[in-house]
């Protein structure tokens, strides 16, 4: 029964951040679209619309069976990790992490599909950093943070449950 409620609220925090994702690109399309940038931070942030259809920083543009591939492979792994994740205070990061990386994943697909591109939109405009969107920034901050907690917070012991070997 725990795992079914946790399950329920972890589906409704997808669909809420999944639909905030979605929202950004709706304004971007009805205001920013054919137009020139928006200002925020002069010289440092700006809102830019950019159809991308590659990944991160323009990779693999228009391999959309590559992409659909990988989101479902993500997909497989994320619902894995979701399982296989006890249910305890320890682990509440990773459910956190699972639950951005997913509504992430998901904002980008939903824009392949239905778009046949991805929306991007924040331009941080110091270092040249590509275009990105929302669920970019998902994706990014759950990969980094569990990186930072597999390397600093959780034990060898800890990441045990995720192994595929039979003990």
């Amino acid at each position: 029964m725990k795992r079914f409620v946790i399950g329920f609220i972890s589906m409704f925090c997808v669909i809420i951040l999944f639909a905030l994702d979605q929202y950004t690109k709706h304004l971007t399309l009805a205001h920013i679209a054919n137009k020139q940038s928006i200002s925020i931070i002069k010289g440092v942030l700006s809102f830019t619309f950019v159809k991308n259809q590659g990944s991160a920083f323009g990779l693999f543009q228009g391999q959309f069976v590559f992409f659909y591939i990988m989101t479902f492979l993500i997909f497989i792994i994320i619902g894995y990790a979701f399982l296989k994740t006890p249910m305890t205070k320890h682990f509440v990061p990773v459910f956190c992490i699972l639950i951005t990386l997913t509504a992430g994943a998901l904002g980008n697909t939903y824009d392949r599909i239905f778009r046949g591109y991805v929306v991007d939109m924040i331009y941080f405009e110091p270092i040249h950093f590509p275009v990105f969107n929302v669920a970019d920034i998902y994706v990014t901050c759950s990969c980094f943070v569990l990186m930072f907690l597999m390397l600093f917070f959780y034990q060898d012991d800890d990441l045990e449950i995720y192994s595929l070997k039979k003990k």
